[in-house]
């Protein structure tokens, strides 16, 4: 059976004005947990929540640095230069990245 991907699920997680600016943060440089509850003056939960989302759908990943959880831009989508219809990176990000499944 063919596997299929779902850019829609992408598109919804990103879909959302906190995570948005966590991406914008992460964007310039990694950073903690607390540096971008700090920066963005929101609670703990909701930024680990969003995290969660935007790691499941691969945006996003994080490096162990002894107890802190560092998190940095994962996928090119948000970093290359394309000139490609948006439906298309989408597309090829669920392609690559995705594990939800309808």
């Amino acid at each position: 059976m063919k596997k299929e991907h779902y850019p829609h699920k992408c598109m919804e997680v990103l879909g959302n004005k906190l995570r948005i600016e966590i991406l914008c943060l992460l964007e310039k440089k990694p950073r903690t947990v607390q540096q971008v509850c700090t920066e963005l003056g929101r609670e703990q939960s909701l930024v680990s929540h969003a995290l969660k989302q935007m790691k499941e759908c691969s945006f996003v990943d994080f490096r162990k640095e002894g107890k802190k959880s560092i998190y940095y831009i994962k996928s090119d989508i948000f970093t290359k230069s394309k000139n490609k219809p948006l439906f298309d990176i989408f597309e090829e990000h669920a392609k690559k990245y995705c594990k939800h499944k309808k």
